[in-house]
């Protein structure tokens, strides 16, 4: 028996069971939900100009008051100090050009982005190779340093994009939340050292 096997077969006894401590304070999950819903007056979608802000229209849940949403500007900003999870979701394709696949041109590229320093945090790209809108899903984390600063998704593509989903009154249901062209979900994962 080599002195390493006995030292994995020797046991240690147990001590005595210590007394419980107290009962932490309930969590409280700290998130928020924005959505674009379609534009009735724009039944072929909402066209998007090159680093142009893509619509962020409606705050629908945030019951801790996490974001704040400026409708008119398409910003957010944020109301604590720490780490968040960002995952957003986009319904769109590129203006389809007529003729072959242009892969310089045929693209939808967009950036969740810090609107004072110009840094882009969580992005998307994809091809898209004819006038039908995808679901493109970006999602990553980002350390929110001042509460002061407005974070925006930005068209990154070097053409127009067009936000689009299907007509809600070919869907088994009157709820604008199945036909979204933007969603973004945001969670709080706190901050360092709490």
């Amino acid at each position: 028996m080599k002195n390493t096997d006995y030292l994995l077969n020797f046991v240690l006894p147990s001590g005595a069971t210590g007394p419980m401590g107290p009962t932490g304070p309930a969590g409280i999950a700290r998130s928020a939900y924005l959505v674009t819903f379609p534009d009735v007056t724009a039944p072929t979608g909402i066209t998007v100009e090159s680093e142009e802000k893509l619509p962020i229209n409606h705050k629908e849940l945030d019951i801790s008051n996490l974001v704040e949403l400026n409708e008119t500007e398409d910003t957010l900003k944020f109301n604590a100090i720490g780490y968040y999870k960002i995952t957003f979701t986009v319904s769109a394709y590129s203006k389809y050009n007529g003729t072959s696949f242009d892969p310089t041109k045929d693209f939808v590229s967009i950036g969740f982005k810090n609107e004072e320093t110009g840094d882009v945090f969580i992005g998307i790209s994809a091809w898209t190779q004819n006038d039908i809108a995808e679901e493109l899903v970006g999602q990553g984390i980002i350390a929110v340093v001042n509460t002061t600063d407005h974070y925006i998704l930005e068209n990154l593509s070097n053409q127009a994009l067009c936000l689009n989903s299907p007509d809600l009154a070919n869907i088994m249901s009157q709820s604008y939340f199945s036909t979204p062209l933007v969603t973004i979900v945001v969670e709080y994962l706190g901050r360092q050292g709490s």
